[in-house]
């Protein structure tokens, strides 16, 4: 009697947590009392091409600037009604990212969108209820997609894929823990959710943390074993290090999956490359075209020689230094926060920014509202870009 005991007790609680983790609406019914259905065939594309094929829409090609959108006008529907997002593609490529597009009635020029986790190959779930803008009436629905920020080049994400059909439920039980499901266990982008981000896991879709679940899920083991088993002492500490490493294990697990789905993502994209064609496959080739023209300008430079980047995106700093190893290369803004003088030669190279400018005139300073360095300009024939400017620092003329 005390094993069934303490296993319903397991049992029930377990389940309560579950519904808890989910975010469930206890008043809310188990199935949804209400449910809209939206076929591929319905939406149409408003960037990019598509065409119907029987009750789904073939999705065949990008714009120019490689993204793609498919929308549908709704009947007028009060977003507080319709809270859970489900929706299935068919051979969507995993170099691709996934965005719920939407717009209301009390605000029909602002278009909202909602990142999402890869489709895969079965039909996903999206809780809206937590997302501020899922207010008032939702007078269009659509997807978005382009290729995976940082990591997919531009003109080589896209692959035909087809959307096969949207729904919007009312607050239930089902769609509650539908979307649950898809939160922890969805392949979500690099770019969206590291592997190792243990506390902002389910914190875009309103659901808790996995982690915050395996913890209470293996306490409540814990404190029911020593409450109807009887378990104490030397046995209880050992029940609590069991449960502990099982909770472990399992979030191990998921954590591994989530790594393999990312990694299937780099296998697509690298898989059949060697080396030296793995290295010009990048996200940021603008960049890199960048780095190699200003590595062919300092080729006769000393190896020594000093360069320092500087642009206002962080990503893009950090990227064009990469892009330049093997030269003795750094961030300006940490040469330039010692507030000491950038020692003579040193070539700052300052990339997409407007906060930098040089004299038009003389060419032989830069300078921001606070900070001005002598030197001069470094261009050659056929070399200008309006988002570059590579400056040789020079104390004395």
């Amino acid at each position: 009697m005390r094993r069934a005991a303490f296993v319903a007790a397991l049992a029930a609680s377990w389940l309560v947590l579950l519904l808890w983790a989910a975010g469930v609406d206890w008043r809310a019914p188990v199935f949804p009392d209400s449910e809209r259905m939206f076929p591929g065939s319905r939406f149409r594309a408003a960037v990019g091409r598509a065409v119907v094929d029987g009750s789904v829409l073939r999705v065949e090609s990008p714009d120019a600037e490689n993204a793609a959108l498919q929308v549908t006008a709704l009947p007028a529907m009060e977003a507080d009604r319709f809270p859970v997002v489900i929706y299935r593609f068919e051979d969507f490529p995993r170099t691709l990212e996934l965005s719920l597009v939407f717009r209301t009635a009390e605000r029909p020029d602002d278009v909202q969108t909602i990142s999402l986790p890869w489709p895969g190959r079965g039909t996903m779930a999206y809780d809206m209820s937590a997302i501020e803008a899922w207010r008032g009436t939702i007078i269009e629905l659509g997807f978005a997609q382009f290729p995976t920020a940082h990591l997919v080049p531009a003109a080589e994400g896209f692959a035909p894929f087809r959307l096969r059909r949207a729904e919007l439920w009312s607050p239930s039980w089902r769609g509650a823990v539908a979307a649950l499901v898809t939160d922890w266990f969805g392949a979500w982008p690099w770019s969206q959710r590291s592997v190792h981000a243990l506390g902002r896991e389910g914190a875009a879709s309103g659901v808790r943390s996995p982690v915050l679940f395996v913890a209470i899920a293996a306490t409540l083991a814990c404190g029911w074993a020593m409450l109807l088993l009887g378990l104490r002492g030397r046995r209880g500490v050992m029940v609590l290090c069991v449960c502990g490493l099982v909770g472990w294990i399992l979030l191990d697990l998921r954590w591994q999956s989530g790594l393999l789905q990312r990694l299937r993502e780099t296998r697509v994209l690298y898989s059949g490359l060697d080396w030296s064609a793995r290295q010009k496959r990048v996200a940021d080739d603008a960049l890199l075209a960048a780095a190699a023209q200003v590595k062919a300008l300092l080729r006769d430079e000393p190896p020594h020689r000093r360069v320092l980047v500087y642009s206002d995106s962080g990503y893009a700093n950090l990227r064009m230094i990469w892009h330049l190893q093997p030269l003795n290369v750094g961030a300006f803004g940490l040469a330039a926060a010692e507030r000491e003088p950038i020692p003579e030669d040193t070539i700052l190279v300052f990339l997409q920014t407007d906060v930098w400018r040089a004299n038009p005139a003389v060419r032989r300073h830069v300078s921001e509202s606070e900070r001005m360095f002598p030197g001069d300009v470094i261009h050659s024939d056929g070399f200008e870009r309006p988002d570059l400017l590579m400056f040789r620092v020079r104390h004395v003329y």
